[in-house]
C-alpha cells in the first residue's frame, strides 16, 4: 500500500518537473547590418558667365615653372588666337595649331598635328583667372583659367594676357630658335640679326646671317609676314650651314606673332623661327 502511494507520488512529481526541465533556446543574436559608407556628393560647380573679351588677336601665356632647373628663353608657353580663326602655339615646337572658336563661356582649340606641351586640344570652360588691382580698375580681363568642360572640378590652367613690349620696326631681332636648328652649329659672336625698316617702297628687311649680309622687301599686314626674294652676298665660311637654314626659315615665313620682347614667325600655323629683341642704349 505504501509502495503504491510512493509510486504515484513519484509519478506526479515527475509530471510536474519535466516541463521545467525543457532546454530554453536563447534567441539568435541580431545580424549586424553595416550601412554603406556615405559618399559625399560632389560640390556643384557653377559655370561662369561669358567673359567680356575681344578674343581675336590676343595671346595668352603661362610662365615656366620656377622649379625648373634650367631656365630657357623665353620662359613661358602659350597660344595666339589669329584673327582668321587660326590657332598658333607660342613656344611649343612639337605641334602645330589649327583652329579656335568661342561660344558663350567655352573656347574650343584644335591641333593640326603633333602633341603640344600644354593641353591645347578640346573644349574648355573659361573661368576668370587671377585679376590684379590694375586689371580691376581698367575692367580688362587679363587672366583666364581654362578648365576641360568634361570635368569642371579640375584645376585647369591659368593663362595671362600677353602684351607687346616693343615695336617690330627699327629694332634688332636676334634669332633664338629655328626649325631644324638643332642640326646645325650656331655661330658665336657673329652679331646675327634681323631688322625691319621703312624704305621707299614701303617696308624692307636687312640683316646678317653669320657670313653674309642680306636685304629685301617685305609684305606685312596685321599678322602676315612675307619676305620677298633676298639679295645676299656670297661669302662662304664656317657659319654657312647655319646661315642657309636661317635664310630659309625667313623665306618660308608667312605670318608673325609678337609676345612681350619676342617675335615668332610661322609658315601657316607651323612655327619656323623665334627672335628676341636686343635694345641698345
Amino acid at each position: 500500500m505504501n509502495s503504491q502511494w510512493i509510486s504515484r507520488l513519484a509519478l506526479i512529481l515527475l509530471i510536474f518537473t519535466l516541463p521545467g526541465c525543457r532546454t530554453v533556446e536563447e534567441p539568435a543574436p541580431r545580424a549586424v547590418v553595416e550601412s554603406p559608407e556615405q559618399t559625399p556628393e560632389p560640390k556643384s560647380i557653377s559655370e561662369p558667365d561669358p567673359l567680356d573679351i575681344d578674343w581675336p588677336g590676343t595671346a595668352w601665356i603661362i610662365p615656366d615653372s620656377p622649379d625648373e632647373a634650367t631656365k630657357q628663353i623665353p620662359g613661358y608657353r602659350g597660344f595666339f588666337l589669329g584673327r582668321d580663326g587660326r590657332l598658333l602655339l607660342v613656344n611649343q615646337y612639337n605641334a602645330a595649331g589649327n583652329l579656335w572658336s568661342v561660344e558663350g563661356n567655352r573656347i574650343t582649340l584644335s591641333l593640326l598635328e603633333g602633341t603640344a606641351e600644354l593641353p591645347m586640344e578640346g573644349t574648355f570652360v573659361v573661368f576668370p583667372g587671377i585679376q590684379s588691382r590694375s586689371d580691376t580698375e581698367s575692367d580688362q580681363v587679363n587672366s583666364i583659367r581654362l578648365v576641360p568642360e568634361t570635368d569642371l572640378s579640375a584645376k585647369g590652367i591659368t593663362f595671362k594676357r600677353a602684351e607687346v613690349n616693343v615695336d617690330i620696326i627699327e629694332n634688332h631681332w636676334i634669332p633664338k630658335h629655328l626649325k631644324g636648328g638643332d642640326k646645325v652649329i650656331w655661330p658665336v659672336n657673329r652679331e646675327i640679326h634681323l631688322m625691319l625698316l621703312p624704305d621707299t617702297s614701303g617696308m624692307g628687311v636687312l640683316g646678317f646671317g653669320g657670313e653674309n649680309r642680306f636685304h629685301g622687301g617685305i609684305q606685312m599686314g596685321e599678322e602676315s609676314f612675307v619676305i620677298e626674294p633676298l639679295a645676299i652676298t656670297r661669302k662662304y665660311g664656317p657659319a654657312s650651314d647655319f646661315e642657309n637654314l636661317y635664310v630659309q626659315c625667313l623665306s618660308e615665313a608667312s605670318r608673325f606673332v609678337q609676345v612681350k620682347d619676342d617675335l615668332y614667325l610661322y609658315t601657316g600655323t607651323f612655327p619656323v623661327a623665334m627672335f628676341r629683341v636686343r635694345l641698345f642704349d
